[in-house]
């Protein structure tokens, strides 16, 4: 779990910096910024060969149920993948119009969104802890809002491209945790088992559907 986060935190933060980067160096390809957080999802092809533990662990969730048909998985993740790939494409237009404390910042919305969608899909219940971030996160996006002015002219992007980057970001953090949302659904209601094999397919094929809708 700590090499997971470690890779998680380091990944993330290199890729908004190298977003950034690109831009600022003149880069203009918004489809461009898109496709780079989709098409690395090949490297986790050799997970493939590395087996279950013969022993699973509590988080190995299994219900003996008939599996779901071809069409009915194909669904799922062509749904899935479709609603990532837009969201990525919104990820790329908010860090095109935005500075990066301010994308980084809304980005962490990204966590509010998650508990909203979880409380209505998967019955998650709302914890001091999950309260306490959603009001510290809507503080700190009023405060932005008010900021507009400044930011904008301090960053030379005009103020309609500075709100259109803050509503692209907004609209991605919250399509991003309905994605998370929808996927653990999926897991529960429709495939029915959380093994090592079915989250690989899961990550794989979004993936891959979201990659084609790129291009």
């Amino acid at each position: 779990m700590a090499m997971y986060t470690l890779f998680l935190l380091s990944g993330q933060s290199t890729a908004v910096l190298l977003g950034r980067l690109y831009y600022d160096k003149g880069g203009k390809s918004k489809w461009l910024g898109t496709l780079v957080q989709l098409v690395g999802f090949p490297i986790l092809l050799p997970y493939y060969f590395i087996s279950s533990p013969k022993n699973p662990t509590t988080n190995t969730i299994t219900i003996h149920s008939n599996p779901p048909s071809t069409l009915t998985l194909a669904s799922v993740y062509a749904s899935l993948g479709l609603l990532v790939a837009a969201d990525c494409f919104l990820y790329s237009t908010g860090l095109m119009y935005l500075p990066v404390s301010t994308y980084s910042l809304i980005c962490a919305s990204q966590l509010a969104f998650n508990a909203f969608f979880s409380f209505f899909l998967n019955s998650q219940k709302f914890t001091p802890f999950i309260l306490n971030s959603l009001v510290l996160l809507t503080i700190s996006s009023i405060l932005l809002v008010f900021e507009t002015d400044s930011s904008s002219d301090s960053s030379g992007v005009s103020k309609g491209k500075y709100v259109i980057g803050l509503i692209c970001t907004i609209g991605a953090s919250a399509g991003y945790g309905l994605v998370l949302s929808l996927t653990q659904l999926a897991f529960r209601k429709v495939i029915k088992k959380e093994t090592f094999r079915v989250v690989m397919d899961m990550i794989v094929y979004q993936s891959l559907v979201a990659t084609f809708a790129t291009l």
